[in-house]
Parts: structure tokens; C-alpha cells; sequence
């Protein structure tokens, strides 16, 4: 199921995603500036030198050009920059609003490999109508009611269909028809109550999910399957093990997906808002490293983790470092790990001590 490291590895990818968009619009905005200059630099050679940095200060704090500057270098620096930040403001709303809708995209994507149960029992009903032999065809999937079951279920949510991809859906029947071990495998399961679920699973986890093929064609269709892949298995494990002879219910994205939203959206939106205070704090305490220096993965890291510690009080500080050096793991480099550990550890022990860092709830105490 969903859980908040995915939650924050999916934010992460955003905050990363926008940071190397920001960067192309700054080098876009500073190349126009640089280039239509350069009649004025060579009138005043000390500009020249200080236009670029002039340039990433008013980025950070606007509204202080200095009054030497020649006004045709000032306007061009203010539209540059208004330009640059409605750029800005515009991929921020794009990359937020796609990053929920991915997250939610994983419930469609889930209830679409459910209904590829139904899709291959109706290729073999349709097979056994086509060919029309004498006596009782060999069936694999049209005699386990739990899909029946599941089809009803399913007739409850919006289901994309699977009528675009009969070619794929013909192909995974095939490697069904054809997996060792399958009919022995079934016959342990005649006499079972729940033959028809386990039989449904057995075909999920030993057949479709091991089928090279299958984790191709959704490697293919979902730009985040592999961590995804994890999320769907287990949801579509949990509803094919709920199927009774009472029904069957579908598992949910997450126990408290209301809960897990906020603090996805939060995470993702605080990290962002404190960026500056992250920065110093992180410039300051790194000191025999200079900042374009760090890993861009680690510097994400670092500030959704500051600003985790600083904004969710119920959160405690020893998770908060651990999510992250397990996160750097896997994102970023062999040093990371080491990395991140050091620098959070001094971190948190000194906005704990000056009372930044607060953390209260249900088995913690203020500022532990």
C-alpha cells in the first residue's frame, strides 16, 4: 500500500524535477540579459563584472539594482526577471498539481490490473464460443467464480478497459495456459472453501507478476513503475485475498489517505517556502564543502528534511533522519548516506536546543 517514504520519494522527484527547470529559466533569463549588454559593458567595463551577481541577488531579493547601473540595463534586468518568475510560477503549479494527480493515478492503475482478471476470462470464453469442440474444453480462468465476484466489485469504480490491448492481454493468457506446475498447482485447491481466490492469486503473483513481458509493458506504460510496482502488488494482493463468498473489497490507496495527502501536499509546499533558511543553515554547517559542491539529490534531501523536522511536531526527529538517509540510498550517491546522517544529526541537535525544532503528540515530549 501507499505510505508516506513513497509519498516523500514522489515529492522529492518533484522538488528535484523543479529545481533543474528553475535552473534552465534562470540561465535563460541570464543569457538575454548577458547578451544584450554587452553594447554597455564595454562603456563601463566594471559592469561587466557585476552584472551576474547583481543578477542572482535580485533573484533572491528584488528591488535593490544599484543606482549606477544605466536604466536601460535596469529595465532589462526587471523584465528579465518578471518574465522569468511568472516562468517560475507557472512550472511550480504544473509539477505540484501533476504530483497529486500521479499519486492518485496509482488507485486507477491498481483497479486497471484488477480488471485484467476479467479481460482474460472473457478471451477464453470467447475462445471456447469460437471454436465450438465437442465435449467439456480445458478451462484455466471461466471456472473460478472469484472473478465473477471481482467483476461485481469492480462494477462499482471506473475501470479502464482492456479492449486497446487484446494483443497483451492474448499474450499473458498464453503464458497462463503454458506456466509448469499450473494444473498441479490448482489441483491442491479443489477442495478448498477459497480455491477461487487463491487460485487468482497464485496466477498474479507466480505467473502474470513474474512474466518479463508484463513488468515490460508497464514499465513502459507508467514512467514510475518501479516505484509503483511495489504499491500496486500489494493492493491488488490485499483486494484478490478479501474475495469470500460474500463478496470482496477493494483495498485502499492508503488507511488515511486524507491525512497522507496533507502532509504529502505540505511536505512538498513547507520544503519550498523555507528553501533560504534550509540553505544557510546547511551552508553554515557544512563548512568543508562548498555548496555547488553537494549532490543536487542531497540538497533536496537536506531541505525536505529540515523542513520535515521544523513543520510536522508529531513526526519524530529520528525517523525524519532516517527516511532520508534511506532515501539517499537509493537516489543519490555511495557518500550520501554518511553525508546526511553527520549534517542532520548537528542540525537537529541545534534547532532542538534553540527551540526551532518542537515536537509533541502521542509518545513524544517537547523538544526530544
Amino acid at each position: 500500500m501507499l505510505n508516506r517514504r513513497n509519498l516523500r520519494i514522489k515529492a522529492m522527484q518533484t522538488l528535484f524535477a523543479f529545481q533543474q527547470i528553475r535552473a534552465s529559466n534562470k540561465k535563460i533569463a541570464w543569457d538575454k540579459i548577458n547578451q544584450a549588454s554587452k553594447d554597455f559593458q564595454e562603456a563601463a567595463p566594471d559592469l561587466a563584472v557585476n552584472l551576474e551577481s547583481v543578477f542572482n541577488q535580485e533573484l533572491i531579493e528584488p528591488g535593490n539594482l544599484p543606482k549606477e547601473f544605466p536604466l536601460e540595463i535596469k529595465d532589462l534586468i526587471e523584465n528579465e526577471l518578471s518574465t522569468y518568475n511568472r516562468q517560475v510560477l507557472k512550472d511550480l503549479k504544473f509539477l505540484r498539481s501533476q504530483m497529486l494527480l500521479e499519486v492518485e493515478g496509482i488507485h486507477k492503475l491498481f483497479v486497471w490490473v484488477l480488471g485484467l482478471f476479467i479481460a482474460l476470462s472473457d478471451l477464453e470464453r470467447t475462445q471456447i464460443e469460437k471454436k465450438s469442440l465437442p465435449g467439456k474444453p480445458k478451462v484455466y480462468l471461466t471456472d473460478i467464480g472469484s472473478i465473477e465476484t471481482l467483476g461485481k466489485l469492480l462494477s462499482s469504480v471506473q475501470v479502464p478497459l482492456w479492449n486497446e490491448h487484446k494483443g497483451r492481454v492474448f499474450q499473458w493468457y498464453k503464458e497462463i495456459k503454458g506456466h509448469q506446475g499450473f494444473a498441479k498447482e490448482f489441483e491442491q485447491y479443489a477442495d478448498d472453501s477459497g480455491a477461487g481466490q487463491r487460485k487468482l492469486r497464485y496466477i498474479f503473483k507466480s505467473i502474470l507478476w513474474k512474466s518479463e513481458s508484463f513488468q515490460n509493458y508497464f514499465e513502459e506504460y507508467d514512467r514510475d513503475w518501479v516505484e509503483n510496482k511495489d504499491i500496486i502488488k500489494s493492493l491488488v494482493s490485499k483486494t484478490l485475498k478479501s474475495i469470500n463468498d460474500e463478496g470482496a473489497a477493494l483495498a485502499p490507496l492508503s488507511y488515511q489517505w486524507e491525512d497522507d495527502k496533507l502532509f504529502f501536499a505540505n511536505i512538498f509546499d513547507t520544503t519550498l517556502k523555507q528553501e533560504l533558511w534550509s540553505e544557510q543553515l546547511i551552508a553554515k554547517s557544512a563548512k568543508n564543502w562548498k555548496m555547488d559542491r553537494i549532490a543536487q539529490v542531497d540538497m533536496v534531501l537536506l531541505k525536505m528534511a529540515l523542513s520535515e523536522m521544523r513543520n510536522f511536531p508529531s513526526i519524530p526527529v529520528k525517523v525524519t533522519i532516517n527516511e532520508y538517509i534511506e532515501m539517499s540510498k537509493k537516489y543519490s550517491t555511495p557518500k550520501s548516506k554518511k553525508f546526511i546522517n553527520g549534517l542532520l544529526d548537528v542540525l537537529a541537535t541545534d534547532l532542538v536546543a534553540s527551540g526551532t525544532i518542537k515536537k509533541s503528540g502521542r509518545g513524544l515530549i517537547d523538544n526530544k
